[in-house]
This record gives structure tokens, sequence and C-alpha cells, in this order.
């Protein structure tokens, strides 16, 4: 298989879906909320669609499927829930599978939603990562319990260092802010917020980014970076209370 492009398309008013394709003109997208933007796109650089990807159930990641089989009728669905609509394939923890332009390992990572799954090609070391991680944060567990949530992240923590992610909304200043308020370390963190900006002002977005980056800022992925190992050593908690501890309160920031 060649190498694959993303185009990030921005969906409603901080959604993020995602175009991939290569040379062959094939393509498949993940997380489609508005099928407009994501049809102009296709149609503009002559894109045929073969494969839709879900991470899960909730509408702001599925509402646009509709309008795009209306366009491309033999698409496929893949999702993690059969009770999402038109899905044809169901994908558990582990699956393999292959789109006709590159191959996904399937990572179960509940907390966010029960289904949630995200979405590995190791071959391209590229993640999509739903509502799972964001960068410097993750997902507010609605079904799930917070252990599930820790867990699903120390799988993501696990990829290899060269990953490069691409997540499902644009949350990455005000989880900065959150990080520096609630941690009250803000020089630690005057690098990341330079990148950050320079990002935002150059792509008007803050992905994707790189997972070697987000061990060593985000806790919510990574407790054990020299910034984790400091505030749990201030605080008296482990890694476990310290993401229990900052999830919390970002739920009420």
């Amino acid at each position: 298989m060649s190498a694959i492009n993303v185009e990030i398309i921005s969906q409603l008013e901080d959604n993020y879906a995602f175009v991939l394709y290569d040379n062959t003109r094939e393509a498949c997208i993940i997380d489609p909320a508005e099928s407009m933007p994501i049809i102009e796109y296709l149609n503009n650089k002559n894109l045929k669609v073969k494969d839709i990807f879900i991470t899960h159930h909730h509408k702001d990641h599925t509402s646009g499927i509709e309008g795009l089989i209306k366009n491309f009728p033999q698409v496929n669905i893949h999702s993690p829930n059969p009770q999402i609509e038109n899905s044809r394939f169901i994908l558990q923890n582990n699956d393999e599978v292959e789109s006709r332009i590159n191959s996904f390992k399937i990572i179960s990572t509940p907390g966010h939603t029960l289904d949630h799954i995200v979405y590995y090609d190791d071959d391209n070391k590229i993640l999509f990562s739903g509502d799972t991680l964001f960068r410097l944060g993750c997902g507010r567990v609605f079904e799930g319990t917070l252990n599930q949530m820790y867990s699903s992240l120390q799988k993501i923590k696990e990829l290899k260092n060269n990953t490069t992610m691409y997540c499902g909304h644009e949350y990455t200043i005000n989880n900065l802010n959150f990080l520096e308020n609630t941690l009250n370390k803000k020089v630690l963190y005057n690098d990341v917020r330079q990148k950050i900006e320079s990002d935002i002002k150059v792509h008007d977005k803050s992905i994707p980014f790189h997972l070697d980056e987000e061990k060593s800022y985000n806790l919510f992925l990574n407790q054990e970076s020299q910034i984790g190992e400091l505030v749990k050593h201030e605080l008296k908690l482990g890694n476990f209370e310290l993401f229990k501890y900052l999830r919390e309160r970002k739920d009420n920031f």
C-alpha cells in the first residue's frame, strides 16, 4: 500500500472528520458529522469513497453518514455498535480491518462511551483517537468508569512514540488552560503553549500532534513524565489517583 494523505475536515462547532486517500484516488472517511463539507472535498479531489469508519455512537461522530450514503450508495460502514444505523461491519478489540488504501488495528477504549474504539495504522504510524484522547486532555467519562478510561489511555500510551495522533475535537487551548491553572505550573508549559499557538496560527487547528510529546505534557495520558512525578509528589497521589483528580476537576472547569 502506498503512503496515505490525511485531510482534516472541520465539522459543526469544534468537531473534526478525516478523509484518507492515496494516489489511486480511493478514499475512506472517519467520524463524519456533516456530509456536505466532506462531499465538497471529495468532489474537488475527484475521490471515490469505499469505507466509513466510526469510533463511537455519539451523533456528532455519525450524523454525516446518511448524506454520504446518498452520494456513495456502495460505501461500507464500519463501527463498534450495531445500533449505529447502516453499520455493515461491527468491529471489536484487536480486529484488523482493511480499507482500499490502508489497514487498521482496532483498539477498544471504553470510558467516554462503552462502545468506543480507536483506529491504529501501524504502517503509516497514525492513530484516530475519537473522543478518548485529545491533545493535552482526554474525553469526559459518560458511560464507562474512570478505571476504564484510565486503562484505555494506557493502551494508547503503549503505542510507538512516533505515532501521529488525530482526535475528534478542537479542545487543546481549553485543556492547556486547565492544566496550567489546576497545577499552578504555567512555566512548565511555556514551550508547549508556544508550539500550540504556532500550530493554530499557521494551520488554524492544533492537530495532528505526536504521541511522544503527549507523554511529556498530557497528565491524563502519562503520570510518569517529569511533570507528572513532580505533581504526584506534591499531591501525594499515585498514577490512577492523579488521573482521577484531574478528570474530576476538568469536568467542572
